[in-house]
């Protein structure tokens, strides 16, 4: 699921070189409304699902980690490539930006002074996500994401252990079986606090749509889920409940926004509470049916669930490699694929083709250029394993020799089955 979301984003953010009304790196000469409705949906359920599955991932790690084994996995992991990031991938997205006003001819190394100014990172970065440096605005672009997910990990770290121990585990064990007899009521229950938070706060548009304290309750949640497997259960249960509520939702910001003077607005501008709390509700409906379908299908092909046949186990054994491959790939492919998608898009939007063809074109070279990066530039390096995330690659196993067995018929002389070694 994290794979397919991290892989999703590619889809995402190229349509944002394309929306009306949306601000970015690079842009369309030709924005199109179609666009902006695409990632007003998307962004309503990309980054919380994300972060629901960022979640469930601490509470696997934590099976076998201490606390403090813990708390240092995710600096080394999440600290160094934001560190690695920013002063490597991000400056050119924001210098390619600068590059289309008019009169921009700062040289490259110049603004990447400005950019890392760090008196003004320490000021704007650590208290806001922003800064200010040489009368220019930054943030960390979509570096954000792994900020704010470190900072989450150590604050709620008291939490997570307590929710481990005994008493923690009682609780969470309290609250499946609530949820199994309430279990609507419950999925209900956990949009309020996601909703107040959009009311009071309302969307940003710089991290995903959502204010970014918002993000806390589906990390949290996550973590819970994965605690007691009966609360998946729950999620699979009324996940058709949540994908209508979230379908009504949607369609009621649909209306709504029909009626702002611009739907690019809602993704970023100051709105009223109401909004705010109807894509809480929303947003939280999409993230629990898009997990319980996930988990439906899961299910289905897990290994022993009765209904896989012996013809279906190759199929089962590659998804189960593929799975493992993107589950490794998607912190690095997370790292790269925003600069990526600006870079291409610088070259992309110059063409003279239509608005759609332009954009497969992005996603299609987008995905394949940033799995192409990892493959040959991260994945099998130890230096660029560690600076982009990823733990150090396992040694290869040395075998032991083994003598050869001796021949008791010639080969010559046992025909061409014992040549070929049956």
């Amino acid at each position: 699921m994290r794979a397919l979301v991290v892989a999703g984003l590619v889809i995402f953010h190229s349509a944002m070189v394309f929306a009306s009304g949306v601000s970015w790196f690079v842009k369309t000469p030709h924005p199109s409304l179609g666009f902006t409705v695409f990632l007003v949906w998307g962004s309503l359920w990309g980054m919380p699902l994300l972060f629901v599955v960022s979640g469930m991932a601490a509470r696997y790690a934590m099976r076998t980690r201490s606390v403090a084994a813990f708390a240092r996995e995710r600096l080394a992991r999440l600290l160094v490539p934001f560190v690695v990031g920013l002063a490597v991938l991000v400056p050119p997205m924001f210098y390619l930006g600068r590059l289309a006003q008019p009169g921009f001819r700062e040289p490259y190394w110049r603004f990447w002074l400005s950019f890392m100014n760090l008196p003004a990172l320490a000021r704007g970065l650590l208290p806001r996500g922003s800064w200010t440096s040489g009368g220019m605005s930054f943030d960390p672009a979509h570096l954000w994401f792994l900020y704010v997910l470190v900072v989450f990990s150590i604050v709620l770290l008291p939490l997570f252990a307590w929710l481990q121990r005994p008493n923690g585990a009682s609780v969470t064990r309290w609250l499946a079986g609530f949820a199994e007899r309430h279990g609507f009521a419950v999925v209900g229950a956990a949009a309020i606090p996601l909703m107040a938070t959009e009311a009071v706060f309302g969307p940003d548009g710089g991290t995903g749509g959502w204010e970014r304290l918002a993000y806390v309750f589906p990390f949290l949640y996550g973590f819970v889920i994965a605690s007691q497997p009966q609360l998946e259960a729950v999620l699979r249960r009324f996940r058709w409940h949540a994908l209508a509520v979230g379908c009504v939702a949607t369609g009621a910001l649909g209306a709504w926004a029909a009626g702002l003077t611009g739907l690019g607005a809602t993704l970023g501008a100051s709105v009223s509470p109401g909004w705010g709390a109807l894509q809480g509700l929303a947003g939280w409906m999409w993230v629990v049916a898009i997990m319980g379908f996930g988990g439906a299908w899961a299910a289905r092909h897990r290994p022993g669930a009765g209904t896989a046949s012996n013809a279906a186990a190759p199929a089962g054994g590659r998804l189960r490699r593929a799975a493992r491959y993107g589950n490794e790939a998607v912190l690095p492919f997370y790292v790269l694929h925003e600069p990526v998608i600006v870079a291409a898009a610088w070259l992309i939007v110059r063409w003279h083709a239509p608005g759609p063809v332009q954009y497969l074109a992005l996603v299609v070279v987008s995905f394949a250029a940033t799995l192409g990066l990892y493959e040959a530039l991260v994945r099998r390096f130890g230096l660029t394993r560690v600076l982009f995330g990823l733990k150090p690659a396992p040694a290869p196993a040395l075998s032991k020799p083994t003598t050869p067995r001796p021949r008791l018929v010639s080969p010559m002389v046992a025909g061409p089955g014992a040549r070929r070694g049956r």
